[in-house]
């Protein structure tokens, strides 16, 4: 679990690193990516007007190795 700050600073850095899909909802991506310090790569989904639900990414995803790949790109 992380903190509400914790959490906005990931989001956040997604958005910076691009990180977020390219369907859109009310002018909001749906999806954004990003990656703890820890290496574990999170999702997070657009609930509405801005606010985002996350949760980490399940080993099975395929799309989790494209955001760990993506995350370390400079």
């Amino acid at each position: 679990m992380y903190s509400r700050a914790e959490a906005l600073a990931l989001l956040r850095e997604g958005f910076e690193r691009g990180m977020f899909s390219a369907q859109e909802r009310d002018g909001w991506p749906q999806n954004v990516w990003a990656v703890t310090k820890a290496s574990e790569p999170l999702e997070a989904q657009l609930e509405g007007q801005g606010a985002y639900h996350g949760y980490p990414m399940a080993e099975a995803d395929p799309f989790r190795d494209k955001v760990l790949e993506r995350w370390e790109r400079p």
